[in-house]
C-alpha cells in the first residue's frame, strides 16, 4: 500500500511540474487552407536577439505543392519550406526586432498547417519551481523523520 501511495504522489507531482513549464513556441500562423493560398502579417511580439528555430508542419488531404514559411525585417530574412507535407525546422540567429511573416503554398483539396518560432536557448526555471522543489524536499524530510520516530503510521 505504501508503494502505491508514494508512486501516485510522485506521479501527481511530476504532472504538476509538467503543467507548470510553459511551452516556449510562438505560433505565428495555423489553420486549414485549400487551393493556392498566402497569409502574411506582423509577428505580434518582437523577437529579442538570439537563436531561434522556424518550425513548419503541414498535413495534406491530397496532392499538394510546396509550403513555405518565412520571416523578415529590414535587416534579415529567414525561410523554411516543405516539398509536400510533413514537418521541417531550421535554426537561425537574429539581431532582433519586429518581423513580418509570410506563409503560403498550394494545398490541393486542403492542408492543415502550423508555422511557429521557438527559442533555441534553454529557458531558466522560474523561482516558483525552485521554491516548490524546496517545499517537497522539506515534506519528504519531515515525513521520514516522523516514520523513524513512530509518529506516522
Amino acid at each position: 500500500m505504501r508503494i502505491s501511495k508514494r508512486t501516485s504522489t510522485l506521479g501527481a507531482l511530476l504532472l504538476l511540474v509538467a503543467f507548470c513549464l510553459p511551452s516556449q513556441a510562438m505560433v505565428v500562423d495555423s489553420g486549414f487552407k485549400t487551393g493556392t493560398w498566402l497569409d502574411s502579417g506582423v509577428i505580434p511580439i518582437p523577437l529579442a536577439a538570439g537563436s531561434y528555430t522556424l518550425d513548419l508542419t503541414a498535413f495534406n488531404f491530397g496532392p499538394a505543392g510546396p509550403t513555405i514559411f518565412g520571416i523578415a525585417n529590414l535587416a534579415e530574412a529567414f525561410q523554411v519550406g516543405l516539398a509536400s507535407f510533413g514537418a521541417v525546422s531550421a535554426p537561425f540567429t537574429t539581431i532582433g526586432g519586429t518581423f513580418t511573416f509570410l506563409v503560403g503554398g498550394f494545398a490541393g483539396p486542403g492542408t492543415i498547417f502550423q508555422a511557429s518560432i521557438s527559442p533555441l536557448a534553454p529557458v531558466p526555471l522560474p523561482s516558483s519551481l525552485i521554491m516548490l522543489g524546496g517545499a517537497i524536499a522539506a515534506m519528504v524530510s519531515i515525513g521520514r523523520r516522523g516514520i523513524a520516530h513512530g509518529l506516522v503510521g
